[in-house]
């Protein structure tokens, strides 16, 4: 058996990626019988049953680090959130909102800034800084910054998110690929056009992909009491807080740490506001559910 990486899965096929090159392979029918389906990312053994061309089976699936849903793809190492610096104006609950969910992953977080030949990323780097977020100033049009972020992705599996216009395939294109905007993950099927998650291998052990539908995703996975968890820059600042279990709402600065720290602009208010409208919808979430 060879390790792999499942790169891609179409029509029941799965396309493993490995040091002998990409196999088309079929799973083995245990893994439906025990409920588990293959996953683009996955980490696998395969058996080769030909080398011309080259066919497969998956034979084995290592214990996943984290898994998607939506996209489906699994062991994502980090996520790049994609920003534009303007055209069109950032969007910083969107941003927050894809950092919170990266965090419940597990997911290490980046953020390039992009478009940076038409203004400076200062203010991003301000908010994101102070947030303990990389902030990589980028420009996929003049190549500005690309090499510094391909150093921090070398070896990783990395998940680009953002918005749509904020140069995601135009970043992604600077890796070597060759797609267009909107065009990444969809293939050509007839008349029809299917669209599915797909890794690029963009140097030795280095895989990058879109996400798709990524950025839409609400948070439901954690209670609006935890949600401050998620906000890794509170922490230093909670010891101030007069109550136990201070969640940081509604709270007046003598007796909030949190909210002091927004005041002294020691916290950005960006990231205070996407704070308070994550937890109130988490909180209208739970009212629902009773």
């Amino acid at each position: 058996m060879i390790d792999g990486t499942i790169v891609k899965g179409i029509g029941g096929f799965y396309y493993v990626s490995t040091e002998n090159g990409l196999y088309e392979c079929r799973a083995r029918g245990k893994f439906r019988k025990q409920g588990i389906k293959p996953t683009v990312g996955d980490k696998v053994k395969i058996t080769v049953v030909n080398e011309n061309p080259k066919e497969g089976s998956v034979d084995f699936i290592e214990e996943r680090k984290n898994i998607l849903v939506r996209p489906p793809v699994a062991n994502i190492d980090c996520i790049v959130v994609v920003v534009a610096v303007t055209s069109p104006e950032p969007d910083y609950f969107m941003i927050d909102k894809l950092i919170v969910n990266a965090e419940l992953k597990g997911i290490k977080v980046y953020i390039a800034a992009n478009k940076t030949d038409l203004l400076s990323c200062n203010k991003i780097k301000d908010i994101y800084d102070k947030s303990g977020y990389k902030v990589f100033p980028v420009c996929a049009d003049t190549g500005e910054g690309i090499d510094e972020l391909k150093k921090h992705l070398k070896g990783k599996i990395t998940a680009f998110a953002g918005n749509s216009g904020v140069g995601k395939s135009s970043l992604l294109n600077r890796f070597g690929l060759e797609l267009e905007t909107g065009e990444i993950s969809k293939i050509e099927r007839g008349k029809h056009t299917t669209r599915h998650v797909e890794l690029f291998n963009v140097d030795e052990d280095t895989f990058v992909m879109d996400t798709p539908g990524f950025s839409i995703l609400e948070i439901t996975e954690c209670e609006a009491s935890e949600l401050k968890n998620y906000f890794n820059e509170f922490s230093k600042y909670q010891d101030g807080c007069r109550f136990n279990g201070c969640d940081h709402i509604g709270t007046k600065p003598r007796d909030c740490g949190v909210a002091k720290a927004v005041l002294d602009n020691e916290i950005s208010k960006s990231r205070y506001e996407s704070y308070t409208q994550l937890y109130e919808g988490l909180k209208e979430i739970k009212k629902w559910e009773k």
